[in-house]
């Protein structure tokens, strides 16, 4: 990273002069002379190509050189100054010539507003809030204003984020409708109907009027933070009802994403509970997605352009008459912090985004300012001074996941005029790690991990390799034992983590059980060998000594076996049986009768029924082979099974943006069976290990195979289990 400049000039660090950008609020960085003062600042006008000023200066603060600028552009060109300012002088400037063209064709993230049918339209504001004007930032006006500017800013630093990771800069446009602007302060206080100048294309907010009152919105039970409260989902179910009754954008066939805001939110000091108050988010691609939140610290928000600096460093302390939202609330710009954080990351969830780091796992507390602005304030609730924010050194954890991050990207709501169609395929895949015979006699296995939608990142152990980035995916990579043994002990687990490049991610809870676990059974009187490969969820990987032999039924299903006369028959269906984890599969031969992937029995002796209210029953046709397998794995289970076959069908579920691994034969070999292990008696008697089993594909295949044991479903194993 460049030291700030020596000689006063001005110097953009992510951005271009020239530039085309497709969203409206932008974050401008760069560096500028460090003259030793706190009090300089950076002024930034903007004006068209006819010179007519677009949108009222604004100024930013400069920390030892460096600034941070957010900038509202308007609808074709912006020509912008920036202005080094030290002791009522200009030091130096820069110009910066950019093209904003909304992108009108994607769709847009939706604001709105849910109040309650006889909601007094205030929200809750500190004392010290109001003022001379008591309604100066507690009114519905006031609400309306502070949501829409975070919702700028919330698109802003999404843009940067974007860029950043090498992703173009991208994020969602809002919806937006000609009004009276209120981005800033100038035109807020422009008085109506005297001019046009304060007239905008500007983000709307929907008032959505609830069926529901003000006691109810604030009854205690629904109330997210009770920690007695029954009904902690309802806020979510009001919402969702109020839009969808307000129709239009809100039709579920539209598909909308929507941020909402609830409006009537409360802190009540004698429960010591904010009411009325919700974090909920939640991703419908096909109906409606909701992120919603509280307005119990929009008090803290900024109103306008001018005011975001100002929110973002005021230490002054809230007091007791509102909710310390986590105990995190010590401040003013901690408020304001957790409040716009928390709803982005509920905004996050209803684009599909899950828990994992950054904004989706509270990153936003602290570090939100650091985004905006070139230096922090003091912190209550880590006790620690602000100080000068350097963007690729001052850590900050405000910022979207990388898996995040590339899923955003095939989104429509993202999608840049040079972006290509992206297929289904490539959406869908799934990132794999199988290891494979190699032909290096004396290193016989290969770690192969590959993603049709190309590989984004491979770690070990969370360390990135150098190889592959975003910049440089790749389609496959090998990895031989060898190799790993040279860089990782072989007596610890290995974890793996691989990211494709449309988000999906695929984690290994231990690389060296996938050598380990490629058996080679050797069919008596013939040299046929057999290859077998599975699947498990990293918990049961961890935890596999824990699990007794006792609660395991271990099986084996083939593709062909022996009927009741003997005779050898076909598998001419399927049952995938997929509820909230993976019950099993029951493979039906030619002659009717069934082979289970999973127990035969319960522990009574009766026989097993599988649920499973995702399941489908599906035909292999007579020629087809199937030609490989996708497993859905998640951290603790499995939880869908689908097969695909050489005619190009498939069958079976897996739930969508779900992680999946896929079990594939290696050159040469085809899949003649499944095998594995379920949890038995216990739970849903859960599928916990599936896998594939594999012969060449080239060889008639011994008939002595069908009579071998290990590989039928009998008694589960219960036979080498000894009762004490």
């Amino acid at each position: 990273m460049m030291a700030p400049v020596s000689t006063p000039c001005v110097s953009l660090d992510n951005i271009s002069d020239g530039e085309t950008i497709y969203q409206r609020a932008l974050l401008i960085i760069g560096k500028c002379f460090d003259s030793g003062s706190s009090e300089d600042f950076l002024a930034v006008t903007s004006k068209d190509s006819a010179q007519t000023t677009s949108f009222p200066t604004q100024n930013w603060l400069i920390s030892e050189g460096h600034f941070k600028a957010l900038v509202i552009l308007s609808p074709g060109q912006n020509n912008l100054t920036l202005q080094h300012h030290h002791n009522g002088m200009q030091l130096a400037s820069t110009t910066l010539n950019l093209t904003y063209i909304p992108l009108l064709q994607t769709p847009p993230l939706h604001l709105a507003i849910m109040v309650a049918k006889d909601s007094p339209l205030l929200i809750g504001c500190p004392p010290h809030k109001r003022g001379a004007l008591s309604t100066a930032h507690s009114d519905i006006d006031a609400a309306i204003n502070k949501f829409r500017m975070t919702a700028y800013m919330w698109q802003a630093q999404t843009a940067e984020d974007m860029r950043s990771k090498g992703l173009g800069r991208r994020s969602f446009r809002l919806e937006e409708e000609w009004m009276t602007e209120t981005l800033s302060r100038d035109f807020v206080q422009n008085p109506r109907g005297s001019s046009a100048d304060h007239m905008r294309s500007t983000a709307k907010c929907h008032i959505i009027r609830s069926d529901m009152t003000v006691e109810q919105i604030r009854d205690a039970q629904v109330a997210q933070q009770n920690p007695s409260a029954y009904r902690k989902d309802d806020l979510h179910k009001y919402f969702e009802t109020a839009l969808k009754k307000d129709g239009g954008p809100f039709e579920s066939s539209a598909h909308p994403v929507v941020a909402g805001l609830i409006l009537d939110s409360t802190y009540s000091p004698e429960q010591d509970i904010i009411l009325g108050h919700a974090a909920l988010g939640c991703s419908k691609p096909k109906g409606l997605s909701l992120g919603m939140f509280g307005s119990h610290l929009t008090y803290s928000w900024p109103r306008f352009m001018e005011e975001v600096s100002h929110c973002l460093l005021d230490s002054a302390i809230p007091g007791d008459t509102v909710g310390n939202d986590n105990g995190e609330c010590g401040t003013m710009w901690e408020a304001c912090s957790i409040g716009q954080g928390a709803f982005l990351h509920e905004v996050g969830h209803a684009f599909g985004a899950p828990h994992t780091t950054g904004i989706m796992a509270r990153g936003y507390a602290q570090d939100w300012p650091k985004n905006f602005l070139s230096r922090t304030a003091y912190c209550q609730a880590k006790d620690t001074v602000g100080a000068t924010v350097i963007d690729e050194e001052t850590p900050n954890y405000a910022c979207w996941d990388i898996k995040d991050a590339l899923s955003f990207k095939t989104l429509a709501h993202f999608r840049l005029p040079s972006d290509p169609i992206l297929s289904l395929e490539f959406l869908k895949a799934n990132p794999s790690a199988q290891v494979i015979p190699d032909n290096d006699p004396a290193d016989p296995s290969v770690l192969v991990i590959s993603c049709l939608a190309e590989i984004a990142r491979v770690q070990f152990d969370g360390v990135a390799e150098h190889f592959p980035t975003i910049a440089s995916p790749r389609r496959e990579l090998r990895f031989t034992a060898e190799e790993l043994e040279a860089r990782f002990d072989r007596c610890n687990a290995l974890k793996l983590d691989v990211l494709g490049m449309n988000g999906r991610l695929l984690t290994v809870a231990n690389v060296w059980r996938l050598f380990t676990n490629v058996s080679y059974i050797k069919v008596p009187g013939s040299s046929v060998v057999l290859q077998k490969k599975s699947v498990m969820a990293p918990d049961t990987e961890h935890r596999l000594e824990s699990f007794e032999q006792k609660d395991k039924w271990e099986w084996t299903v083939l593709l062909k076996e022996r009927g009741a006369n003997g005779a050898l028959w076909r598998a001419t269906e399927i049952d995938s049986r997929v509820g909230c984890v993976l019950d099993g599969a029951v493979v039906y031969y030619g002659d009717g009768h069934e082979a289970p992937c999973g127990p035969r029995t319960d522990k009574y002796g009766r026989k097993h029924h599988f649920g499973g209210h995702a399941s489908e029953r599906f035909p292999i046709p007579k020629n087809d082979e199937i030609t490989k397998v996708e497993v859905g794995v998640e951290s603790y289970e499995l939880n869908g099974l689908r097969f695909h076959m050489s005619g190009g069908t498939s069958g079976g579920y897996l739930y969508d943006n779900n992680p999946a691994q896929t079990l594939e034969p290696s050159p040469g070999h085809k899949i003649i069976g499944f095998y594995g292990w379920s949890r038995w008696g216990q739970s849903f008697n859960e599928i916990m290990e599936f896998g594939i089993i594999t012969a060449p594909q080239d060889v008639d295949l011994p008939e002595t195979i069908y009579d071998m044991s290990e590989l039928r479903n009998t008694d589960g194993g219960k036979a080498a289990v000894s009762s004490t």
